[in-house]
């Protein structure tokens, strides 16, 4: 049978009526920067560079860029300032250093006048203009953290992203269990810590008001300007997210950006390297399938819409999605 071509000239072939398209690869094989960016993916959590990583999304900005140059960029960041630590033990001596080096001597700041400005989610961007949102400037803090000796983490709060200095390294929650875990396997994290003998300092920064220390009330209030509302802070808020975790935020940011300014084609990319990190998500492949349509590529806007509503066929949005899916498939019928 001839596969009829739609949209873009992907293929598609029908199965079981004219209305229930599959593509005709279920795994495509992916192109340039994507291709990088699942094998990258494809690597246990712990050996995912999160500065390489953040530089390939930027390429998807900028076509051509010289990923290498802001890797050793960060490098040549942490042979300046190592000759700060080479004598110093005491970590509130070390982090009151780096801040002063990176936000004073550097002039490394927070974007406050325009935190939707796409260049504050890109690392090469936030490198030459040192300015940020709150997870690029973490990003900087731990990668340069990593050069010096000092362990950085980041921390997901809702809202607003920051980092804890930690004298020993605890496992980060896996995929999918940070959303998931109750106090239970918390408390057992916590006691494993503690039994392990080791020290347990530590101390939480926010890097984009300028690596301030902050305390468990400070978090809630930054939750609290955030929501409007005071939100209890529970232990999940202040756990560390994998790397995977890490990305999936910034490319979210990246995303909402590309949305308001409704720049779709880039935030379907984006959206393209959250459905690699995140295959079996039924909402990623929703919002691919959003983004596939406002695009004009209906074949796999339908494919995804299926994909979604066969895995969360009782989801409250199901009902918008059906309708979404049936002006995907009107439209397809009228191109053809």
């Amino acid at each position: 049978m001839e596969e009829p071509q739609f949209g873009d000239g992907k293929g598609y072939i029908i199965d079981g009526s004219i209305f229930d398209y599959r593509p005709v690869d279920a795994r495509p094989a992916l192109g340039g920067a994507l291709a990088r960016f699942e094998k990258l993916a494809q690597l246990p959590d712990d050996q995912i560079d999160l500065a390489e990583a953040a530089l390939m999304i930027a390429s998807f900005e900028y076509a051509g860029l010289n990923e290498v140059y802001y890797y050793n960029r960060l490098d040549e960041i942490a042979d300046e300032a190592r000759p700060l630590f080479a004598s110093e033990t005491n970590p509130m001596r070390n982090i009151e250093k780096l801040n002063l080096f990176l936000n004073q001597n550097l002039g490394f700041h927070g974007n406050e006048t325009d935190y939707n400005d796409r260049r504050n989610s890109f690392l090469n961007d936030v490198l030459e203009r040192r300015t940020g949102i709150p997870i690029t400037l973490s990003l900087v803090y731990i990668e340069l953290g990593k050069r010096l000796g000092l362990h950085f983490e980041g921390i997901g709060l809702p809202g607003h992203f920051i980092i804890r200095y930690r004298d020993l390294e605890t496992q980060p929650l896996g995929s999918g269990e940070w959303l998931n875990s109750g106090l239970e396997n918390l408390e057992r994290q916590e006691e494993a810590v503690h039994s392990s003998g080791g020290s347990n300092n530590e101390i939480l920064l926010d890097p984009f008001n300028g690596g301030a220390i902050l305390s468990e009330e400070d978090c809630i209030d930054l939750v609290r300007e955030r929501y409007g509302r005071i939100l209890p802070l529970q232990p999940l808020f202040t756990r560390p997210v994998t790397n995977r975790q890490f990305l999936v935020r910034m490319l979210n940011n990246i995303k909402a950006s590309c949305i308001g300014e409704e720049d779709y084609i880039r935030a379907l990319q984006m959206q393209e390297c959250l459905v690699i990190l995140n295959p079996n998500s039924a909402e990623e492949h929703r919002d691919r399938g959003v983004l596939y349509f406002r695009s004009g590529e209906i074949g796999p806007a339908i494919v995804d819409f299926r994909y979604y509503l066969r895995k969360a066929g009782d989801a409250s949005d199901a009902g918008l999605i059906r309708k979404q899916l049936g002006l995907a498939m009107d439209q397809l019928v009228q191109r053809n």
